[in-house]
């Protein structure tokens, strides 16, 4: 687990210095662009915006603003919510017994609204 800390620490690091080429970011964006403009069976057409909630005037905004992310945006991003001094997380759980295996590893719970743990 601390390994893999230590490679997501580092990728972090290396995006918000800015330690990517031009064409590496091109290729991030083609990348997460690649299965949006795949081509669509006819009998799937409508599943994507049924599965995935975005129609095709958001999807269009989506990859507009993924294609124009410029180098000092993904720096910016990176050191804001990346840092490890801004790391947090949510986790959700099924029940209420469940919740003492969190707050006993020191997790603060809100359970809707009742908080309850360490802070």
């Amino acid at each position: 687990q601390r390994r893999v800390r230590g490679v997501f620490d580092r990728a972090a690091e290396w995006a918000a210095e800015g330690a990517f080429t031009d064409q590496q970011l091109n290729e991030a964006q083609i990348s997460v662009m690649g299965k949006q403009d795949a081509p669509v069976a006819p009998g799937s057409r409508g599943l994507g915006e049924f599965l995935g909630g975005m129609d095709l005037d958001q999807r269009r905004a989506y990859r507009a603003g993924v294609l124009s992310v410029t180098r000092q945006e993904v720096m910016d991003v990176a050191a804001r919510y990346l840092s490890p001094d801004n790391l947090h997380g949510n986790v959700v759980v099924g029940s209420e017994t469940e919740t003492s295996k969190f707050t006993d590893l020191g997790y603060l719970i809100d359970a809707f609204g009742k908080k309850t743990g360490t802070e």
